[in-house]
This record gives C-alpha cells, structure tokens and sequence, in this order.
C-alpha cells in the first residue's frame, strides 16, 4: 500500500540520518585541536581578564601589610550563532532514486555543517592581524603594541608578532619562542608559557617538517645540531588558512584563550511537505567563537 504523504519523510528519516551520523562522524575535526570547546547554556558568555597582584614589598617593623587590587580589563562576549541549511526529497526523486542521490546528499549535509564549523573557527586566525577584528583590547589577535590593562609603568605595549613580518624560517621561529620566554604579565611579571604547536598553511608543511624534526640544522652543511629538535614542538597543518604564508606558534589550551563555544551542537530533523509531497531535511547548530586574550599566541603573516 503507498506511503500516505503525511508519513513520507518518516519512511527516508532513518536511512538518511544514519548516512548523515555516519559522514559527520567520519570527517575529522581540526579546530578542537587548537581552540578550548566549551559548552554554554546562555544566548552569550563573557570573559573578563583580571590582572595579577603586584610584587611583594618590604614591610618595616610594626608597619602594616601593603594591600594591592588587581585590575580589570573589558568584557569579551560570545554571542551565539545559529546555522541551518536542508534539502528536499521530491517523491519523484523518491521513486525514481537509482544512483543514491538521496544518500550523497545527506552526506554533503554533514559535511557542510562541520566545515561550518571549521571556517568561522579558523577565521580567528585568518584575522588575526587585521585591525578590523579586535579583540578586548582593541587590537587584533596578533599585534606589536597591546595595551597594558593595569597602566603599570615599564610594561606594555607587547608584542606576539614580529616588527618586521617574516615568513616561517629558522631565524623567525626562534623568535616567535624567544618571545614566549620573555612574556610577561600585565604587572610586568615573567609568566611561563610554553609553545606547544606549530600552526602552518599546507604549502608551509615541508618548511615546518624540516625545522622541527631535521637532526641538523636546517639549511646549513657543518653539521650543527637542530637545537629546535629539543622545544617540544609539534606542527599542525590547518586547512583552513587562507593566507600561504601565515603562520602561528600556539601555547597549551590552559595558556590561551581561544574558545569555542558551544550552545546547541548539530541537530538532524525532518519533516513533510504536504501539498508537494517533498520530505524536507534540515541540520541545525548553534555556536560562538573568539579569543579573550593574546597571551598564548605568536603568529606573522609572513614576510
């Protein structure tokens, strides 16, 4: 007996959704790698960064302990984001369905739901040095003269991108881990933050394979050691990155404040069209992304 219109999407919605289940999870991620992900249970989240205490001064016989406050930098808010995008199912496409249309289409959904994801998330990166993007600050991600939050004497403007641009070289890595050695905080205090990731454009893959894993060093002939081989590093190829000659040094996911957040995570619905007889499906998500502050981050647009 035929399917009544009514019930149409409820005859596809099992096979597709699995298909769809199946493509989402089968692609991988890049962006969790990278960004901290979080989940949220509010239309918008805040951060707000506090400075840290000043130096302990000395205190005299009988004389009263120093007090200190720390201070406030602005509000960063995460405002949500909701995406959405379907397809229709014709039930001549139904009844006449003899290559798996209707499957490659479910799987181009998933597909373009994660890649949703990976864009928006990645853009972090792809303005990072362009001064429409600021952050609490009011500069971009990457910059050579962020503003110091607690007005202290002999600290800031700092810096997480070279003077100079430079493309990714021996010489700019080792200035970018230079930097991370001597940041400090908003009360000019030395802060330990260890670079942990190379982050480079896939045309960048073979110049980061050769400074992090050469036994010597790189582009020499006397046989000096790859003092780099001793950081600790790992390089991550982003393809997402739209700029060849960008790249970043990125610190642990406790030392930065990249982050990814998530309000409703992907959805897969259905429903019928009763005059058309078409069997709509639709995915749906929901998320915001940003930083909250620079430290953590060094990065040049290349040279």
């Amino acid at each position: 007996m035929p399917a009544r219109p009514s019930a149409f999407s409820h005859l596809l919605a099992p096979g597709l959704r699995k298909v769809y289940w199946e493509k989402y999870k089968a692609l991988p991620l890049e962006y969790p790698q990278v960004f901290n992900v979080n989940t949220s249970k509010r239309a918008y989240e805040e951060d707000i960064e506090i400075s840290s205490l000043g130096m302990a001064v000395p205190k005299p016989v009988g004389a009263p302990i120093v007090y200190d406050l720390p201070f406030e930098g602005k509000v960063k808010r995460y405002t949500h984001v909701a995406f959405g995008l379907g397809f229709r199912v014709t039930r001549e496409m139904y009844d006449d369905d003899l290559y798996g249309i209707m499957k490659r289409m479910s799987q181009a959904l998933a597909k373009s739901m994660k890649v949703t994801q990976e864009v928006y998330a990645w853009n972090v990166f792809n303005h990072a040095f362009n001064s429409a993007y600021p952050g609490p600050d009011g500069k971009p991600l990457c910059a050579t003269d962020h503003p110091d939050i607690a007005g202290h004497a002999g600290s800031g403007p700092f810096a997480n991108r070279p003077s100079v641009d430079a493309d990714l070289s021996l010489a700019s890595l080792q200035a970018a881990i230079n930097a991370f050695e001597t940041m400090v905080d908003d009360r000019g205090m030395p802060i330990v933050i260890r670079p942990r990731l190379l982050l480079v454009h896939p045309n960048n893959k073979w110049t980061a394979r050769e400074l992090l894993e050469s036994e010597y060093k790189p582009y020499t002939g006397d046989n000096e050691i790859n003092v780099l081989a001793d950081e600790g590093l790992k390089y991550m190829i982003c393809h997402y990155l739209t700029d060849e000659d960008a790249w970043f040094l990125i610190g642990g996911k406790d030392d930065h404040y990249l982050n990814f957040f998530w309000r409703v995570r992907p959805e897969f619905g259905h429903e019928d069209d009763f005059d058309t007889m078409d069997a709509k499906f639709r995915s749906y998500e929901r998320f915001s992304v940003g930083f909250s502050g620079w430290r953590g981050i060094y990065g040049s647009p290349g040279a």
